[in-house]
């Protein structure tokens, strides 16, 4: 790459050339590049919390914990989101769950007759501990991210503006 130095003023007149289209283009893409920091490092502590579990695909979809981690920018350029809601499977690590039991009933019906009950003894279904891992990556990068805003709305800016000279 080439080293350019742009300084403030030439980075705030090549944003006011923009149209107004292409202005919500650059503050998206940054908030598109920030959202992508956090969600890296969500992926790089759930990896450290489960282990080679977070890369093992699932048997139903064939898709990984991993894959679970959303990140998207909205049209205006407003605002970014990362969640980890896109595997319902997150959300028990990220938060943990308190032991888990069957409630040890179980009925079998008998064709045309009354179902049989029975009562067996409940089966215990362990739980799992909170990993906190998009706790964490947010604590860890969260002020990276701001640090950098600036710096990424300044790339943005030279990026498309650069684009629109061809």
């Amino acid at each position: 790459m080439n080293n350019i130095e742009v300084d403030a003023r030439q980075v705030v007149s090549m944003f006011a050339d923009l149209t107004s289209r292409q202005q919500r283009q650059v503050y998206r893409s940054a908030l598109r590049k920030g959202a992508g920091i956090l969600a890296i490092e969500t992926k790089r502590q759930l990896r450290q919390a489960l282990g080679r579990a977070a890369s093992s695909r699932n048997w139903w979809n064939g898709r990984t914990l991993a894959a679970g981690v959303k990140s998207n920018a909205d049209r205006n350029g407003e605002e970014a989101k990362v969640h980890i809601m896109g595997d319902f499977r997150l959300k028990f690590f990220e938060m943990g769950t308190r032991v888990r039991r069957t409630t040890g009933s179980n009925t079998a019906s008998v064709r045309g007759r009354n179902p049989i009950r029975r009562q067996r003894v409940s089966a215990n279904r362990g739980n799992i501990n909170a990993a906190h891992f998009f706790r964490t990556a947010k604590a860890n990068k969260e002020r990276e991210i701001f640090d950098n805003m600036d710096n990424l709305i300044s790339q943005s800016i030279q990026r498309i503006a650069n684009r629109n000279r061809r």
